[in-house]
């Protein structure tokens, strides 16, 4: 049962991903050199030995740039082996689309298929065999914005970056899935903005920042509270209890910066202490954590645009434009604190025209 939710998981990335548009190819080559160049010089050099094996490479691999994250999917076509060592500046969250792969990460050795994935860390030596068939979809997370990440959240610099236990099972992670799903989604939307047909057609599908800083620091937060690692102590101990005051003065500049894309860095800044701590002093004082807290004021800002709307405006560019990317959600949590759905409550705006169909 288990296998088949995680089955399950990797069937809807691969459909999402299939979706999607405006992927870049980067390689589609049957030489080796070549393909290890070009995989290369988007995750680091390395060696890559095809496998004995009677067929022949075919290598494919696209790219999304997802804002401060890569996602690519990559094929060989034959089995290889890759070699390349300590990954050094960044993660890897490698998840099998078809196909498996023996993985050698430090003292770790496991099978990856669509049922469990593979988080890999910087620092372990790192090797792997991908079979015949194997396809992957990659997530690229940068080292450094993990340090950044976790130091502001502890309030202090440490001196190794988290570790994480390589094996990840797809069916104890929904929470990262709808996460990975979302992030595709919000991909796709920015690429067909940047595309001159798609903008000249569609002027407001423009997406806000907002939406994918957001996405890649739940993506960072989900993979530390969910995937054991080595951090673990460090960043659920305790913070210093905080005073109303460092509340309000969050409060402040949420309100100031709601339109920009926050931060936690930003937030602890702004305060002065820790994320940690200033997510308790919330919990306690106000009931919610900082995000949330900022999740309902960009309610209400979104509100305040569809009751001022002119005409031609849609509640998809408004939702985006607040860093709402999961419309369904959006709608949902719109109609519990307002009574009314998004759509009612543009279609009451005193300006507000419906966009005509052509004839």
């Amino acid at each position: 049962m288990e296998s088949q939710r995680a089955g399950e998981a990797a069937r809807l990335l691969d459909a999402a991903w299939a979706r999607v548009r405006y992927r870049q190819p980067l390689l589609a080559s049957s030489d080796r050199e070549q393909a290890q160049h070009v995989v290369g010089r988007v995750f680091r050099p390395h060696r890559l030995e095809p496998a004995l094996a009677p067929t022949p490479m075919a290598a494919r691999m696209n790219h999304l740039g997802a804002g401060l994250l890569g996602l690519s999917d990559l094929e060989y076509g034959r089995a290889v082996d890759i070699l390349p060592g300590p990954l050094a500046s960044f993660y890897l969250l490698q998840i099998p689309l078809a196909g498996s792969a023996h993985i050698e990460s430090g003292r770790e050795r496991f099978e990856s298929d669509v049922t469990r994935a593979s988080l890999l860390s910087p620092a372990p030596d790192l090797r792997m065999h991908w079979r015949a068939g194997n396809r992957q979809l990659i997530v690229r997370i940068e080292a450094p914005a993990m340090q950044r990440f976790v130091d502001c959240w502890c309030g202090e610099a440490a001196v190794l970056l988290p570790n994480f236990a390589p094996q990840l099972h797809l069916d104890r992670h929904p929470a990262l899935v709808d996460l990975l799903l979302s992030l595709i989604a919000v991909a796709e939307r920015q690429s067909a903005a940047r595309s001159d047909a798609e903008v000249r057609s569609a002027p407001g599908a423009e997406l806000s920042p907002i939406s994918t800083v957001q996405l890649h620091y739940r993506l960072m937060a989900t993979l530390l509270a969910s995937q054991p690692h080595d951090a673990c102590v460090r960043l659920t101990a305790r913070g210093l209890p905080v005073a109303p005051r460092c509340v309000r003065q969050a409060e402040d500049y949420l309100e100031a910066h709601c339109s920009e894309a926050i931060t936690p860095e930003a937030l602890a800044a702004a305060t002065g202490v820790s994320v940690r701590s200033l997510f308790l002093g919330f919990q306690r004082f106000r009931g919610v954590s900082p995000m949330r807290w900022l999740r309902e004021l960009r309610m209400h800002r979104a509100r305040q645009d569809l009751l001022g709307a002119g005409p031609g405006v849609h509640v998809t560019d408004v939702a985006l434009r607040w860093g709402f990317y999961h419309l369904g959600r959006f709608a949902q949590e719109y109609r519990e604190a307002y009574g009314e759905t998004p759509a009612q409550t543009l279609a009451a705006a005193p300006d507000f025209a419906p966009a005509r169909l052509p004839s």
